[in-house]
């Protein structure tokens, strides 16, 4: 089951899976048509975060500002 364990509105959701210790991040993307692009973290990114909390926001930042390169790891 995925618990939200951090939010910005209109920004992200970082959310875990306490089951599977997955960690997904949802990401507002677009300017005229809104949208997001949810991810799974990848092992680097975990242990980014876990060093760090607030590096989330520079993964988050990098998806908005570049949704494309994020499109193959949608989930």
């Amino acid at each position: 089951m995925l618990k939200k364990i951090a939010e910005e509105n209109w920004f992200y959701i970082l959310e875990h899976d306490d089951e599977t210790d997955e960690y997904f991040l949802d990401v507002v993307c677009g300017t005229v048509g809104v949208y997001t692009i949810k991810i799974k973290l990848n092992d680097p990114e975990v242990e980014a975060y876990n060093a760090d909390a607030a590096s989330i926001k520079d993964l988050a930042n990098s998806i908005t500002n570049s949704p494309n390169g994020f499109l193959d790891r949608r989930v």
